[in-house]
């Protein structure tokens, strides 16, 4: 079938064939006519009339300010207006193309304790923000440490329903990154006590929890998306709690599965169309490393922290399986992901389970100080490249934490393992 014009209509109009009646060829020729005219009202489709706003701040102490406003579009930020004044108030207004979420950032020129940082839902018919040096709110906000979001100390009067659900979201997740430092202080009150007995592999277990607990913060803010989405199924700003947290890979699958749910008014809109490209940017990852399945590593490129090479090949033939994980000391999601594969390494290894970390870190002392941290006592290797490396080039790895799966002899069986898949998949063979 020959290919159609760029712009997608016929480079001519058709003939009507001469064996038409008369009648029909009239009839044929005005149809197509019709036909063009349909096309180019779809094509045409004028722009979203511009929508005025106005937003006025008073900034308690924000002396010689500065204020940016700017559309959050989650993966940039397109500046939209600024201000300067010397007294914290100030009024921002002109007109938005977009209605959308929007990002207010002000700071003092003369006191760097002042700044701040806020979402508005614009346009709306009255936006007025109260911001000060005191703590409004003391539920979920404990002085020290300065947790939470602007709720702590800012109000924000609107008009818009959207503005309410968004700090609805807001809250429930700042109750559960309290909630993290509360747990996390009672890990740590747990390893004090296991301190004190003396039992040896008490306190390893309680020292691995902690020294993992740090990077576990992501799946908090996490929970607080998924709770909303659950609630608000048909809302907006479901769509921005879930951009909010686009990057906890362990929440994409669930994500997608709230995002096909939505109506298709919301799927089809300027948020919806950057979550589903988020989304599709963690799966394609997922799919375009499935073509390494059925390959074999003959080797790994990086050198241990002794500066000697590994024998990959050799250390494949002594375990039934073993996991290759690619990691880096930087990695929040690596540090937290690792110590689990870690055990169960521990628990399946007299069974036939190995395990070769691959750093991406460039510092050695950061990376060989990782290692020490968390006590992986694994294989370790880097080429001390980040992602420029032999090693993360030839398997096309463009995000950590990432992982192949190799049997005896070298071949790779799976790519990506979440913990779950693999502690069934070890079950099932070993």
């Amino acid at each position: 079938m020959p290919l159609l014009p760029s712009g997608g209509l016929p480079a001519r109009a058709t003939p009507t064939p001469p064996w038409l009646p008369q009648g029909l060829r009239a009839t044929s020729r005005w149809l197509g006519w019709l036909w063009l005219v349909l096309l180019a009202s779809c094509q045409a489709k004028p722009p979203p009339a511009a929508q005025p706003y106005v937003l006025v701040a008073d900034i308690e102490g924000c002396t010689d300010c500065r204020a940016q406003l700017s559309l959050r579009g989650y993966s940039s930020f397109q500046d939209v207006d600024s201000s300067s004044t010397k007294d914290g108030h100030f009024t921002l207004r002109g007109t938005l193309a977009q209605p959308g979420l929007y990002n207010l950032f002000y700071y003092s020129n003369t006191d760097h304790a002042v700044s701040g940082s806020l979402q508005l839902y614009l346009p709306t018919d009255s936006v007025h923000i109260t911001a000060t040096r005191q703590q409004i709110r003391t539920k979920f906000y404990p002085e020290k440490p300065a947790i939470g979001s602007y709720l702590r100390n800012t109000i924000v009067f609107s008009t818009s329903p959207k503005q309410r659900e968004w700090e609805q979201y807001l809250v429930g997740r700042d109750s559960l990154w309290n909630q993290y430092f509360v747990d996390k202080a009672r890990l740590q009150a747990r390893f004090m006590q296991a301190m004190g007995t003396g039992n040896k592999a008490r306190i390893e277990q309680w020292a691995d929890s902690a020294r993992s607990f740090d990077y576990r913060a992501g799946g908090y803010w996490a929970a607080a998306a998924d709770a909303f989405v659950r609630q608000h199924p048909a809302s907006e700003v479901a769509l921005w709690a879930m951009l909010d947290n686009r990057d906890d890979l362990p929440s994409a699958e669930r994500f997608r599965r709230y995002y096909q749910a939505l109506p298709a008014a919301l799927r089809a809109s300027f948020y919806g169309q950057i979550l589903d490209k988020e989304l599709a940017r963690n799966e394609g990852r997922n799919q375009n490393r499935q073509r390494f399945i059925g390959s074999y590593i003959h080797g790994l490129a990086g050198k241990t922290p002794a500066g000697q090479k590994l024998d990959a090949p050799r250390l494949f033939k002594q375990n039934k399986l073993t996991l290759v994980e690619f990691w880096a000391s930087w990695c929040g999601p690596c540090r937290m992901t690792l110590p689990k594969y870690y055990g169960l390494y521990k628990q399946y290894h007299p069974q036939g389970f190995g395990m070769i970390g691959v750093s991406l870190d460039r510092d050695y002392n950061k990376w060989v100080q990782a290692i020490a941290e968390d006590s992986l006592r694994i294989p370790h290797l880097s080429e001390l490249q980040g992602g420029q490396g032999e090693d993360a080039q030839r398997f096309g790895i463009q995000g950590i934490p990432a992982n192949l799966l190799v049997d005896s002899t070298g071949r790779v069986v799976a790519v990506d393992v979440e913990y779950p898949q693999l502690y069934k998949h070890l079950q099932r063979a070993l």
